[in-house]
């Protein structure tokens, strides 16, 4: 099977070369979607993280995207044209260990599922912080190429769960929390200004 996948990012420079380098030797394609501004509030991407592309060989795109959903099933369709069947989609603050993208392979590969959810490891403040209990919320990290999002992470058909464990990184420095909050797509969720402060 052929895999590809699709990673987001804006201003990630901290930690979207860990992304690109854990999946590297398992995906036959990647394509990383470089927001030129934030979802909400005035952030501009800053050059890094092309350059990280370039330096790591990886595709990328740069554009402007009101929410995430659309460059989540953009990048699907540009895996599918790339001969992939399957993508994983990971963040640009999310890693996977090699024996867990083992494990989401595998399940993958079992499932009759179009889309699979992973558990989070979230990290906070730093990497020895660990959030627990372990988010109740799993986000879609794999979908065959035909899977759309109809909003955010969310996508259009019935999710299967993988026992491979995703390292969220997102809440922890080097992470700006309250540009997270306030910009992007957590945005959406509540306020993050008042919940920052």
């Amino acid at each position: 099977m052929k895999y590809g996948a699709v990673t987001l990012c804006l201003n990630d420079e901290a930690t979207l070369a860990g992304t690109i380098n854990c999946l590297k030797d398992h995906v036959d394609y990647h394509i990383v979607l470089i927001s030129e501004k934030s979802y909400f509030g005035d952030v501009y991407d800053n050059g890094e993280c092309e350059k990280i592309c370039d330096k790591l060989g990886v595709d990328y795109i740069k554009g402007y995207w009101p929410l995430d959903h659309y460059q989540r099933t953009l990048g699907n369709q540009i895996c599918k044209k790339n001969g992939c069947e399957w993508v994983l989609t990971f963040d640009s603050d999310e890693l996977m260990d090699k024996d867990n993208i083992e494990i989401l392979k595998l399940d993958i590969s079992n499932s009759d599922k179009r889309a699979l959810v992973c558990k989070p490891e979230c990290y906070w403040k730093n990497t020895d912080y660990v959030l627990r209990p372990i988010p109740s919320y799993m986000p879609v990290i794999a979908t065959h190429v035909d899977t759309k999002f109809p909003y955010i992470r969310n996508v259009d058909c019935e999710v299967g769960i993988t026992t491979a464990l995703m390292h969220h990184v997102s809440w922890a420095s080097p992470k700006d929390v309250y540009k997270k909050v306030t910009c992007y797509a957590h945005a959406t969720d509540f306020d993050g200004k008042k919940w920052y402060e």
